[in-house]
């Protein structure tokens, strides 16, 4: 059976950008992150990453399905220029270009002193969502995701955050008129991660197709109640 043609994209009949092949990839990283061990309050952006990388490299659920995961994967064009580096990088097998990419980002971080910086804006900026919106991480994909570390376990609140700033930047981001960042329809498949985790979703109108951006966030903190 045939998957791709000599360009190295899959066939229209093997996409693997559909709710059941996202869905594999949410549910895999919610699983890894609440199977790993808990992240460190001021773990840096790239240590988290790489131990959940670690975790979904070294679960045998992930292993049979039909991508690999490369952290800290370098994109690069045809003269071998650098373009941009991929928190989480998910290749299909099958094909030499298709993938799915997370760009992570922490919220609601702490520094010494007591200081908590929200950092909304570098998670909606153009090293994060950005990034995808120019193409530059995902050009002429469909579907690409976020990350967000949210390092005090106040989801809900980061929730909130991340949403208002998206809508401060909904030109920039090429949201179109009346789309917002919403709860998303694949929701159920993180069910199985950290009580908290939530997953959100965003529509980009680009010049040459339409970008899916989901958005899932995971508590690094657990939240004390009461």
């Amino acid at each position: 059976m045939r998957f791709g043609d000599a360009s190295g994209y899959l066939d229209v009949e093997f996409n693997p950008f559909t709710d059941d092949y996202l869905g594999e990839i949410l549910r895999a990283v919610a699983a890894a992150w609440a199977r790993m061990k808990p992240a460190k309050q001021r773990g840096l952006e790239d240590q988290i990453t790489l131990a959940l990388a670690g975790r979904l490299r070294h679960d045998p659920e992930f292993a049979i399905l039909p991508f690999d995961i490369v952290p800290q994967y370098w994109l690069t064009d045809g003269e071998g220029r650098r373009l941009g580096r991929l928190d989480l990088h998910f290749k299909y097998r099958t094909s030499q270009r298709d993938y799915f990419a997370f760009e992570a980002k922490r919220l609601h971080v702490s520094y010494p002193g007591g200081t908590i910086s929200p950092e909304y804006a570098a998670y909606a900026n153009d090293e994060g969502m950005g990034a995808f919106v120019a193409g530059q991480y995902s050009k002429g994909l469909p579907c690409a995701g976020m990350l967000g570390y949210v390092m005090d376990g106040n989801v809900e609140k980061a929730w909130t955050g991340v949403a208002a700033r998206i809508h401060a930047k909904r030109d920039e981001l090429c949201l179109p008129e009346k789309s917002e960042f919403i709860e998303s329809s694949l929701k159920h498949h993180v069910g199985c991660g950290v009580p908290g985790t939530l997953l959100g979703e965003t529509q980009h109108t680009l010049s040459s197709h339409i970008l899916r951006m989901l958005h899932m966030l995971l508590p690094v903190a657990q939240r004390k109640v009461g």
